[in-house]
């Protein structure tokens, strides 16, 4: 479910998917979104009131310097970056629109398979452990693809299929479409238009390569949440319980 947030981008509950043999992840447990560091007064009441116990921060640090995040009261702060340095991996200088696209592509390898990101996801997985099911948020910049990921490799773990997966990691262009009319209203050009059409929306090219990656690899996300990340048969067990009805 998509929320509406006066300064927090991409605000998603992970609650209510449904596993193919009818099981369901909790409400009001496990969300995802860009960053706080604009969130209004409102916003951190809002968070509060869900009771979010821990903010995931999967930004770099220079992304985290320029935009803190502002703190939910009652919430844990943890840094979580799959890449430390981004600029430094993925500079997108680039105002040619295919150019981002393969930067994009090539940033989904690293999320796979960089151990800095391996090392930053198996703390994802195990801070969501040690929240004990109290509601967890955790979030990049716009909440799209460091994320995403989060999200496809939690939904992985709990047990749903590929399509459902992909389906949730999509839902993120129905923001990236209110981002890009803004931009038509703004009366954006059609270059801009163009290359932020790159930028803004995910796409399901990348997130199968995604898996594609850790599969040639590991053979199968199972044996890499296992054997990369930690998240064996006992942690797959607890997060089922804690996270599913």
């Amino acid at each position: 479910m998509l929320f509406d947030f006066e300064g927090v981008e991409n605000v998603r509950d992970l609650g209510g998917l449904v596993r193919s043999d009818g099981a369901k992840i909790r409400g009001n447990a496990l969300f995802r979104s860009g960053h706080l560091g604009r969130a209004s007064a409102g916003d951190i009441e809002r968070l509060a009131g869900w009771g979010v116990k821990r903010v995931i921060d999967m930004r770099d640090r220079n992304e985290r310097a320029r935009h803190p995040d502002r703190a939910v009261p009652g919430a844990e702060n943890v840094w979580c970056p799959p890449v430390p340095d981004l600029e430094a991996v993925i500079p997108i200088k680039s105002t040619v629109p295919h150019e981002v696209r393969e930067v994009f592509h090539e940033f989904y390898r690293l999320l796979s398979l960089h151990p800095d990101a391996i090392g930053a996801y198996e703390r994802f997985f195990q801070e969501l452990l040690a929240a004990d099911g109290a509601p967890v948020l955790w979030h990049c910049t716009q909440g799209k693809d460091r994320t995403g990921v989060g999200a496809m490799l939690l939904m992985s773990a709990l047990g749903f299929d590929r399509e459902t997966v992909i389906e949730e990691y999509l839902l993120t262009n129905q923001f990236a479409q209110k981002q890009l009319e803004a931009m038509r209203l703004a009366r954006a050009t059609d270059e801009e238009l163009a290359l932020m059409g790159e930028v803004f929306p995910v796409f399901e090219r990348n997130a199968r390569y995604y898996f594609d990656c850790i599969e040639i690899e590991y053979g199968s996300v199972g044996n890499y949440l296992e054997m990369a990340l930690g998240v064996g048969p006992e942690q797959i067990a607890k997060l089922e319980s804690r996270y599913l009805q």
